[in-house]
This record gives C-alpha cells, sequence and structure tokens, in this order.
C-alpha cells in the first residue's frame, strides 16, 4: 500500500513544462526539472559505468549548487543540510546492494558501496529522511529530472547526484524497497519517467513481483483535472493513471533499449588496473620517510591500492591521491617497493621498484656503524651482525634485507645485486636468480665483489645456480 502523506503539489498546472526550480512530488518520489543538466549540454551518452550508493558514514553534507557528486552539491535543498548515515543493519545494507547487482546485471554498470572520488561516476544518497534537505514528509526519494519540455531532453546527467531517503520508517527492514528507490531515482537522470506496471523500477504504485526496468510500459502518475503533475494530459485517476511519457511525449517508453544505449550490456570485466610507480625512482637511495607515490587507473573504476614492502603489506588507500610514506623502521640495505591496485570487479595489477637506504660508500672503510660493509654503494649491516648481510638464517624474516637463500647446504641472509657489475662487498659474489642476482658468501677477485662474466664467478655459479632458491618474503 502507498504510504502517501503528501498531495500532489502542482507549481505549474497549464499544459507546458515546469520551470527549472519546480520540485514536483508523485506519491513517495519527486522530480525536480533541472535547467543546469540542458545549459551544460551534457553528454547523450553515458561517461562512467559506475554507479555509488553511499551510505553516508558519519552523515553526509549536502551543498546546494549545481549537481556535482564530487564535490556534494544539489539543486535540491535551499541551504548546506546534513543526512544520517544508513541507520539499518549490515544485513539490510548488503541486500540492498545485492539487489542493485541484480537489477543492474543486464547492463555494463558497476554497482559500488566503495566511493570512487573524483572519477566519473553516478550517486544515490541512500541514507537519511528528505526532511533533513528540507523536503515535505512522505518524500522518500527525489532526483533531477534533465528534461526542458517534450522533446527537449540530456540523456544522461554527468556526475549525478540523487537521493533515496533509506531511514524513512518506510523502509524498516525492507532491502527490496530501498533497492527499487534507488533504480528509480537514478534512472530519472537517465531522462527516464514513471510507470504503471508494479514490477518495474520506475512505478509510482506499491511494488510487486521482481524488480526490472521493461521496455514498452506506460508512463504514468497522479492524474488530476485531466493532466499529468507534468502539465501533459492523462486518463485515469489514481494509481491506475497513464499519461504522456515526459520527455518524449510517447505513449511508452523502453527502458532496456535506454540503458542499453547508455552503457551497453554486461559482460565481465577482465581488464586489470594498471600501475605505476612515479617515485621514488627505480634503484633510487631512499630514506625513512620518503614518499611512495603511484598512479592507478582503471578502465571502470579503482577500489584500492595498497603498498608493500618487502612482499608485506603496509598500507591500504581507497582513493586517489595514491601516496605513502617509507616507514621509519626501514633498515639498511635493499628493499623491494611494490604498489598492488585492486579495481571494483576484483582484478589486480601492479609494479614494482628497488630501492636502497644506507648510507653511501665506495668500500667497507666508508661504513662508520661496527659490522657495517659496502653493498652497492650504501653500508649494510655485515656477516658479524645477526640478520646482517651473509649471517645464518632460517626464514626470510631473521634477515633485516627481509631475504633468506638456500643452496640445499647453507641458509644466509642476502641481498640483491647486479649479475653485470662488481656490487658485492669483499668475500661475496653475485649469483644469479631468475633475471637478477643476489650476494652469496664466497670466493670473489679480491675485493669488491666479482660477477658473472669472472672466472671464478662462472666456477660458483655453476655449483649453485641449480639448488639456489631466492626465498623473497611475500
Amino acid at each position: 500500500m502507498l504510504r502517501v502523506t503528501l498531495s500532489v503539489t502542482l507549481l505549474l498546472g497549464l499544459a507546458t513544462a515546469a520551470s527549472a526550480d519546480d520540485n514536483i512530488i508523485v506519491g513517495r518520489f519527486g522530480y525536480h526539472f533541472s535547467g543546469r543538466a540542458q545549459a551544460q549540454q551534457a553528454p547523450s551518452a553515458a561517461d562512467t559505468h559506475i554507479l555509488f550508493i553511499n551510505p553516508c558514514t558519519g552523515g553526509c553534507t549536502v551543498h546546494v549548487g549545481n549537481p556535482d557528486n564530487r564535490t556534494d552539491t544539489s539543486d535540491i535543498p535551499q541551504s548546506t543540510s546534513q543526512l544520517q548515515q544508513f541507520s539499518q543493519s549490515a544485513t539490510v545494507w548488503n541486500a540492498v546492494k545485492s539487489c542493485l547487482q541484480d537489477t543492474f546485471s543486464r547492463f555494463n554498470v558497476t554497482v559500488t558501496d566503495v566511493d570512487p572520488g573524483q572519477t566519473p561516476h553516478m550517486e544515490v544518497m541512500t541514507a537519511g529522511i528528505g526532511a533533513e534537505l528540507g523536503l515535505p514528509e512522505g518524500v522518500l526519494g527525489i532526483a533531477d529530472f534533465p528534461c526542458q519540455g517534450v522533446g527537449n531532453c540530456d540523456s544522461f546527467m554527468s556526475n549525478a547526484l540523487v537521493f533515496a531517503f533509506a531511514n524513512d520508517p518506510y523502509y524498516t527492514n525492507d532491502p527490496d524497497n530501498i533497492c527499487s528507490t534507488v533504480a528509480q531515482e537514478i534512472a530519472h537522470t537517465w531522462a527516464l519517467d514513471h510507470v504503471v506496471d508494479a514490477s518495474d523500477p520506475m512505478t509510482y504504485n506499491a511494488y510487486s513481483g521482481i524488480r526490472q526496468y521493461h521496455d514498452n510500459e506506460k508512463c504514468g502518475s497522479d492524474c488530476q483535472n485531466g493532466q499529468s503533475p507534468f502539465g501533459l494530459p492523462c486518463t485515469g485517476s489514481g494509481g491506475q493513471a497513464t499519461h504522456t511519457c515526459t520527455g518524449t511525449g510517447q505513449a511508452t517508453q523502453s527502458e532496456v533499449s535506454t540503458i542499453t544505449a547508455l552503457f551497453g550490456t554486461s559482460a565481465p570485466d577482465t581488464t586489470p588496473p594498471t600501475v605505476m610507480i612515479t617515485a621514488p625512482a627505480n634503484n633510487a637511495s631512499v630514506m625513512p620517510g620518503t614518499a611512495v607515490t603511484a598512479n592507478v587507473t582503471d578502465n571502470i573504476g579503482v577500489a584500492s591500492a595498497v603498498l608493500d614492502i618487502d612482499g608485506v603489506a603496509q598500507s591500504t588507500l581507497n582513493g586517489a591521491p595514491f601516496s605513502w610514506t617509507l616507514p621509519q623502521s626501514l633498515t639498511q640495505g635493499t628493499h623491494m617497493i611494490e604498489v598492488v591496485g585492486t579495481d571494483l570487479s576484483g582484478n589486480t595489477g601492479s609494479a614494482m621498484i628497488s630501492v636502497t637506504y644506507g648510507h653511501a660508500c665506495t668500500k667497507d672503510s666508508d661504513c662508520t656503524t661496527a659490522g657495517d660493509i659496502c653493498q652497492g654503494g650504501h653500508c649494510v649491516a655485515g656477516p658479524t651482525t645477526n640478520g646482517g648481510l651473509g649471517s645464518p638464517c632460517n626464514a626470510n624474516s631473521d634477515c633485516m634485507s627481509g631475504q633468506c637463500a638456500d643452496d640445499g647446504t647453507h641458509k644466509y641472509c642476502v641481498d640483491t645485486c647486479n649479475p653485470t657489475s662488481s656490487d658485492c662487498p669483499g668475500g661475496f659474489s653475485c649469483m644469479m636468480v631468475g633475471t637478477g642476482g643476489v650476494c652469496w658468501p664466497g670466493a670473489d677477485n679480491g675485493g669488491g665483489g666479482c660477477n658473472s662474466g669472472d672466472a671464478s664467478g662462472l666456477m660458483l655459479l655453476g655449483l649453485g645456480l641449480g639448488v639456489l632458491v631466492w626465498k623473497r618474503r611475500r
């Protein structure tokens, strides 16, 4: 049964389009005719596939201005307003999200409750009550409607911000109705009108049956004195009233065709994010507190990015800018820095660099800390220090470098090296591992480290290559 506590208010009772300032309340739901969309010439095709349902965790502040979800501005409230956060259980919220994912499963639309930030998206604040935006009692949802008369509509509003007032008592423990309201309000920004069919999200009647969009649906709303709230002729009365579809002037509207034209049909998203570490440079010298920055992009949307150091997750960010600082606990030596991006479909992409922390040196005597030796141009703890380069180990965690290697007989802490240059300390050889190398205790060419081009190095590599396993901590 409809909960209609507000009579329809016709701010314009003539057979013409409503003005840009009119709020038209139809039963439980509201239209707001937006002149802003037409004036800005919003694109006719969707510039995003992301639908963000916002539970307003901690509350949402809505500012007055041109509708834009990136700045939380809307032309619906008359003053800066606060929406209380979604007040029902996590079970209800998850059911709303699941219902919407099912409703949009036929289209290339990604439904998420993770804020896409500045990435273009559509947003439905699914929280609060209408009165918090200054709307009358009984309004359960409202959206901008981008039409300025018959045949004069934008088919898509960029960065739309609309509202489904999920905290209204009408919605208590009713995720299906919340879901349907969200689906209706966002579809208004695609110039879709109300319809009569009670199994359609665009209905103004009490919902009945599955919530799916349809083609060839009769448009309908309350009919008073032979006119719809949009000044167009209509027939019938009450819940069965029909009217010519606002915007098109046709008797029916084809919702599936409209939505498919905007977004395309559904297809699994298998494209991983693209990740590029922009600072520091690969093989750079760093200090604790050095900034690590990355660009993470995706064809649909980025959900998060994680900073890993030597295979151990340090910090997760859920939106750009993606920037971290290296921890103060960073030990001397070489470290692997990795940024792993995850998109809204769970696909991951990553980028990795190597950095070195330690005092600059050219020989062991340049190092002032007892037990340090010169490796790769930086001072690192040597074999006389527990966990230093060349000291015995059983696991990666035993080593300051986070790298423990095993040749089948011995296990030593190692650090990465370049097999084509002499960058291992005296008493170590750079042994090839995969496409790189590690400094391994053994004979050298008299100081400064030997490389794979040296005869003694080749002998050592020949003995150890088949059994050496580089166990990077992950």
